[in-house]
């Protein structure tokens, strides 16, 4: 009897501590994040550091397609942010997804060179992208 009272413990432990769509789509978001935001304050103010402004640019690249094989079909719960017509409106969601891939990729091209004026007009042009996507797609804190 201990051993099933402990398993069952165990299996509801588990199963709690299991995100659901909706933060699962957040913490990938926010793993977009941790390497944007960074950029954003070298930009902003007056040390800009190409190596590790690249590395970021990499970083960012590297996370950038995960969350949106995220959303599933009826995969709205209490943590998603995320508007029905994302499943409604499927050819504005894609094309949303590809402004921001193709943006992050030139940031990325962008910031192996020389030119900080076209960084930072990449950086502008992947922000605007997130802006974008956000208005149409992402609702407000329930």
């Amino acid at each position: 009897m201990k051993k099933f009272v402990l398993c069952t413990a165990l299996a509801l432990v588990a199963l709690s501590s299991h995100a659901g769509p909706g933060e699962d789509r957040q913490k990938s978001f926010k793993q977009i994040l941790r390497s944007f935001e960074p950029m954003g304050v070298m930009l902003r103010g007056t040390s800009f550091h190409k190596d590790s402004f690249a590395q970021h640019a990499d970083a960012l690249k590297a996370a950038s397609a995960a969350p949106f094989a995220m959303f599933k079909p009826g995969s709205i719960d209490d943590t998603s942010r995320a508007k029905p017509t994302i499943w409604s409106e499927p050819a504005k969601w894609k094309s949303e997804q590809d402004k921001f891939l193709q943006a992050v990729n030139q940031l990325q091209a962008t910031a192996k060179g020389n030119d900080l004026a076209a960084v930072r007009r990449d950086y502008n042009a992947v922000a605007s992208s997130c802006k974008s996507c956000h208005d149409s797609f992402r609702g407000p804190v329930r």
